[in-house]
């Protein structure tokens, strides 16, 4: 059975004459019918076949009301679409490697393929995309680039948000080295859905995440491809949470990373003040460390405060809900506590922080209290900021090129045969 319009005897629209397949006409005039046919019966034209009944529906122009229910609707579907297919299925290896001058090779469960890696340490299997530069040669060896993603999305985000290719172009014009790229899954459970919690690349209640990127996926690509050996030739890039776990790794693990980058990161999960408003513009006056981790306390407002996010959204998935665990786990992987816990020497790290100067998370602030934290321990770190930016996709889009024209200045050129 299928449902098609056609003309009912006594029909003066002559738009109704020509039928429409699952799709909703608009007459000039009259009303429509829906009428459910028998695919057996392939009735002309103005007639309706025999023993069929018509469903007389008035056609209404959507209301206020019913406008905004659709809305509605059509939120609920993007928040239960699969991360992989969050803007309109945007993610695809084949489809980028067509725009590209260098590779994808795809190492996740896609449509018709599972080519995941398994982790023993999570026990499950893990996505992960590897970008290969223009005129990849295993004869040589090159740089490596971590890219830890941001949260809500995936893996996927790597290949289908359009940095990639712009990190492309700027290989082929000579203003980044080609340098091999990879992108695993933050995401706590792997199942790529909108809202997943993130992991920030870090060890916790839920799994070891930070034992999978080191003890997992840097063996695995350093096997299969051709990777410079010396740390000054490894460098990590995060966005947003992703950044949190960037910074941690690099300053704990800088026998083997030289460089790191973020955007927009919150890098001082203890960033307070005297009057305990973590929403509050930095001042070093002001300053104070966190005393203790509040659940409920808000750490980001959106919309003139109609959304608010409160901590435990984000603490919770990866430290727990236990009040000394998550103060001891905080405090021993946050970036500004590493500044002086770690051991880091000036000069010893690349650091350089880039932040929208207007974040819902007041992420700019925590910012600008580690770039202080660090000078007063002599660590240099390059800042930079888009003043009139918020935590949005379209900030995240807009100032890749600046990281990336950064980076480049940082990490080694490919080398001859190793």
């Amino acid at each position: 059975m299928r449902w098609n319009w056609v003309m009912l005897p006594g029909e003066t629209n002559p738009g109704c004459r020509v039928p429409c397949r699952n799709r909703w006409g608009h007459p000039k005039r009259g009303e429509r019918r829906l009428i459910l046919l028998d695919p057996k019966s392939n009735g002309p034209a103005g007639r309706y076949p025999k023993g069929v009944d018509a469903i007389r529906i008035k056609w209404h122009r959507l209301s206020g009301v019913r406008m905004r229910s659709f809305a509605a609707v059509c939120l609920v579907l993007l928040v239960a679409t699969p991360a992989r297919a969050q803007v309109f299925a945007f993610a695809s290896a084949d489809r980028v490697n067509r725009k590209i001058a260098g590779h994808v090779d795809d190492y996740t469960h896609g449509l018709g393929h599972d080519r995941r890696i398994y982790s023993p340490i999570l026990n499950q299997p893990r996505d992960l995309y590897v970008y290969l530069p223009p005129g990849y040669d295993p004869k040589k060896a090159y740089p490596l680039l971590f890219y830890f993603h941001i949260a809500r999305v995936d893996e996927s985000e790597f290949v289908g948000s359009g940095r990639l290719i712009e990190l492309d172009q700027m290989i082929q014009a000579g203003e980044f080295p080609p340098t091999i790229v990879v992108c695993p899954d933050g995401t706590i459970t792997g199942r790529n859905h909108v809202f997943e919690p993130h992991s920030f690349y870090l060890n916790g209640v839920n799994g070891r995440f930070e034992d999978h990127v080191l003890n997992e996926v840097i063996p695995f690509v350093t096997c299969r491809y051709s990777v410079r050996p010396e740390r000054q030739a490894h460098a990590i890039f995060g966005l947003s949470g992703g950044g949190l776990g960037a910074l941690s790794i690099a300053m704990r693990h800088r026998d083997y990373f030289a460089t790191v980058a973020s955007m927009s990161s919150p890098v001082n999960l203890l960033y307070d003040n005297c009057d305990h408003d973590i929403l509050e513009d930095f001042r070093p006056e002001s300053y104070r460390w966190k005393p203790t981790y509040d659940p409920n306390e808000v750490i980001g407002r959106f919309f003139f405060g109609l959304r608010q996010v409160r901590a435990r959204r984000y603490i919770e998935p990866v430290f727990g809900d236990d009040i000394p665990t998550v103060n001891a786990g905080i405090t021993a992987i946050n970036p500004a506590n590493l500044l002086f816990q770690s051991g880091i020497q000036p000069g010893e790290l690349a650091i350089y922080l880039h932040y929208a100067g207007r974040d819902g998370y007041n992420f700019d602030a925590q910012n600008q209290s580690f770039a202080w934290l660090a000078a007063r321990s002599g660590i240099s770190v390059t800042m930079a900021s888009d003043p009139s930016a918020n935590h949005n996709l379209r900030y995240f889009r807009q100032n890749h090129h600046a990281v990336f024209c950064w980076l480049g200045q940082h990490l080694l050129p490919p080398a001859g045969a190793p």
